[in-house]
């Protein structure tokens, strides 16, 4: 099934929005024809335009319109918050049962509405909840007024964004598993293709394609479990905070209202959930950049493997791109902006942290500007998931291209490491043979493959003959993969494949996507009905 956030990407994609109440056809944007709605001038609320004869369209235009279009993907969730709202509600008293059956009903037919692509922001509509809100008050009449009963708009807002948050990092976090899964399948595919590994760009020792794949999935856990981490902090619910001082004489019920919207606890501190805002924001822009990270590196290698002087990988074509002028160009267009993107989730942690410092306890404007870096963060996140899924399915290693990679040089640690076992202090060993490359560079400039062997017994595996070239034999021999890896006596060592444990560490986080992913499916039926679902 998929989440209300894979269905808002969906309707983002579709074009266009129908109007709302009055059920009118309109493109987005097209409020501002009819200028500024209804008490923009605050952003609160506060003016429900008191200020008449006063042309304050810019001030509705600087402060209200790009968040307006941002708060569209927010619909759903903003009907949830208010489903839960009644039903906190009627539980206190404010609502009879025929109270909380009209209200509850409205909301439905909104929720179907947005289902069916009929419902958007109108022109009166200063954002989300005043949209939802006046829906519910024209069907529901004072039932409907009454909803928002016990909170503010800050509290409200900030519901929803977690919401909107726990159902993207899920999709995202499914994406990351899914990775897993492509790099357990090239380590299985590719164990103990050997190729040369670099340290400084320059050739050092033996690696191996299971070796490569493991590495990166190794991250990729951890990134998972960041990621974890930081839904389990934005996991509680701030309503019942309203602007951060509570909420007096009315008995709202806190815990009721989060057990209802499915989150884990509720924040309790009231001042904790405008204080907070913006750096639970900066945690969870945190974490998807350390998988972004993992992605940029894993480009750099591609990108560097891709080039004809090694070929060591093969990419569909999907993934290519060529060139206007040089008709040979077989560019790895997909690998490289999959670099790029960790720059960007860079900038908005950076946005995050500025935004909430200097600021006092309490709501402040200034905080608005969360929400479009991290909406925008989460949304290049599963952009960026997606393009490396597909990008590995296209990805392969030319075995033939790997084994030419092994130079004599590349065995330079082998060799001092055998002379180690044999009974040579390492120093020693690590001299003899840095003097026998020493040697060998002076007789031939530069180093070919083939022209150095140490001292003695060869530092390198048995090797068999493998071509060089197409119809040309090497003048040396090439190591037979199994010899490189048999030469390695601890776990994780090239050629010794994938992890147990980190195929055991991926069901775990498995478990906890598709029990989180269960969890809000079963809140959302709960709140709409089972054949809303």
């Amino acid at each position: 099934m998929k989440t209300l956030w894979q269905k808002k990407k969906d309707k983002n994609n579709s074009g266009t929005r129908a109007g709302s109440r009055a059920g009118h056809r309109s493109e987005v944007g097209h409020h501002s024809k009819a200028g500024p709605p209804a008490g923009s001038g605050s952003g609160t609320g506060a003016d429900h335009g008191k200020t008449v004869g006063v042309d304050r369209s810019w001030f509705y235009r600087f402060t209200a319109e790009e968040d307006r279009e941002l708060d569209r993907q927010l619909v759903p969730y903003d009907i949830l918050v208010n489903l839960a709202q009644a039903q906190m509600l009627r539980k206190i008293g404010v609502y009879d049962h025929d109270g909380l059956e009209q209200v509850t009903s409205a909301l439905t037919e909104a929720w179907d509405s947005w289902t069916e692509g009929a419902f958007d922001l109108g022109p009166d509509d200063e954002d989300v909840h005043s949209a939802v809100e006046n829906y519910l008050t024209d069907k529901a009449g004072q039932d409907g007024a009454r909803i928002h009963t016990g909170r503010s708009r800050n509290d409200q807002v900030l519901a929803d964004m977690r919401l909107f948050m726990k159902d993207a990092v899920l999709d995202i976090a499914s994406e990351w598993l899914a990775i897993t899964g492509r790099l357990d399948t090239l380590a299985e595919k590719y164990n103990g293709v050997c190729f040369a590994g670099l340290t400084h760009t320059q050739p050092a020792m033996p690696h191996s394609a299971d070796a490569w794949a493991a590495g990166y999935h190794d991250l990729l856990c951890s990134d998972l479990n960041a990621l974890r981490s930081a839904f389990e902090l934005f996991d509680q619910s701030p309503l019942g905070s309203a602007a951060g001082y509570g909420v007096p004489h009315i008995a709202i019920d806190r815990e009721f209202i989060a057990e209802k919207l499915g989150f884990s606890r509720v924040q309790e501190p009231v001042a904790a959930s405008q204080l907070s805002r913006g750096r639970f924001e900066l945690q969870l822009v945190d974490a998807l950049a350390y998988g972004a990270l993992t992605f940029n590196r894993m480009a750099s290698d591609v990108v560097l493997f891709m080039h004809p002087s090694l070929a060591l990988v093969t990419l569909s074509e999907d993934q290519l791109s060529g060139s206007s002028i040089m008709p040979q160009k077989r560019n790895p267009d997909a690998w490289e902006l999959i670099r790029g993107v960790y720059h960007d989730l860079q900038s908005a942690k950076t946005h995050l942290a500025a935004v909430p410092a200097n600021l006092t306890s309490g709501y402040h404007r200034d905080l608005q500007l969360v929400k479009k870096s991290v909406m925008a963060a989460l949304d290049q996140s599963k952009m960026l998931a997606v393009a490396v899924r597909h990008a590995l399915e296209g990805l392969g290693f030319d075995a033939a291209a790997a084994a030419r990679t092994l130079t004599p040089e590349v065995f330079a640690t082998h060799e001092a490491n055998r002379l180690v076992s044999e009974g040579m202090p390492f120093r020693e060993a690590y001299r003899n043979v840095a003097e026998s490359i020493t040697r060998t560079s002076e007789k031939t400039d530069p180093v070919q493959p083939g022209q150095w062997e140490p001292p003695g017994r060869s530092g390198r595996p048995e090797q068999s003959d493998q071509p060089d070239q197409p119809g040309k034999k090497s003048d040396a021999k090439r190591p037979r993969p199994e010899d490189i890896t048999k030469a390695y006596h601890h776990s994780g060592a090239p050629g010794s494949g994938l992890p147990g444990y980190l195929r055991k560490e991926v069901r775990g986080l498995r478990k906890w996507v598709d029990g989180k992913k269960k969890d809000s499916d079963k809140i959302k039926k709960n709140l709409l009905g089972a054949q809303k679902q």
